[in-house]
């Protein structure tokens, strides 16, 4: 979908073509694994971004100076319109990585995000640890399952999937590639969802951000999964101060030169049927 904000498709051009394709980046996490969290190891990550290029993400595939703003876990009721309004007043569309049961309850919340031009991915239908399905489980009842229900919402099926925690099996990024999709981790980790406990929580988002950002970075944020004030003051202030370092901000699909959208799948038309045949003359 076309953003509202005017003159973005011609910006995001012009950054697409400021480096050659040739200078590609590495694709690494840029901030550091935090013990204790039950996190993937950033190695395990880095290694399925190795094993399946052009699949799986971290990071866009050069060094342009732009970053791709990325929010997972909503559509919220508390957090996410108030988020749009602070990425409207900067001018900035981001990328919004959508639970399928959330999309279901709040069908406007979606469509408000997609309104104000921002592009939406799949995050499965309710967060589930995708290494404790088989490939076929988290097809059915996660992935193809959010995707009907953005489809029957907004009217397309997503390109980009990201696993909740981070955390997806070699055999299910096999599977979602084959089925077309890309997907999407991140180089740093705000660790927003950490924050969240703290007073100050909105300056500690801030900091990690702007300490390990990186060009064409991928930045993982969240609009959901509990209070996200902290957040939403921490984009505030991150986005004037990228944009005084020099920064451009662009979506996933745009950062990777893919399609949001699958494409519509053809419509086969009904057999013509048979002409009745004449009554037979007497």
């Amino acid at each position: 979908m076309q953003g509202k904000l005017p003159g973005y498709g011609l910006l995001a051009a012009l950054l697409a073509l400021s480096i050659p394709l040739a200078s590609a980046q590495e694709q690494r996490i840029r901030t550091p694994y935090l013990e204790g969290w039950q996190q993937v190891e950033l190695q395990v990550m880095e290694g399925q971004a190795a094993a399946f290029p052009g699949v799986y993400w971290i990071a866009g595939p050069t060094e342009r100076k732009v970053v791709a703003l990325t929010f997972d876990d909503g559509p919220n009721d508390s957090n996410t319109l108030a988020l749009l309004t602070v990425l409207k007043k900067h001018g900035v569309r981001a990328t919004f990585f959508e639970l399928g049961m959330w999309v279901e309850k709040y069908p406007q919340l979606a469509k408000a995000v997609l309104a104000d031009g921002h592009v939406i991915g799949n995050h499965s239908y309710d967060h589930p640890y995708s290494s404790r399905l088989t490939p076929t489980a988290l097809w059915d009842n996660q992935v193809a399952k959010t995707q009907g229900i953005i489809k029957q919402t907004l009217g397309f099926e997503p390109t980009l999937y990201r696993a909740p925690y981070g955390e997806i099996t070699d055999e299910q990024v096999k599977l979602l590639g084959s089925r077309g999709l890309k997907v999407i981790s991140w180089s740093v980790d705000t660790r927003d969802w950490l924050a969240a406990r703290s007073f100050n929580g909105d300056n500690m988002i801030e900091r990690m951000a702007l300490d390990h950002i990186n060009e064409e970075a991928i930045v993982l944020m969240h609009d959901g999964g509990g209070p996200r004030q902290h957040t939403i003051a921490a984009v505030d202030k991150m986005i004037t101060k990228l944009k005084e370092a020099g920064y451009g901000f662009v979506t996933v699909d745009e950062l990777l030169g893919v399609p949001a959208k699958l494409p519509e799948a053809p419509k086969v038309e009904a057999a013509a049927k048979p002409e009745p045949a004449q009554a037979a003359a007497k």
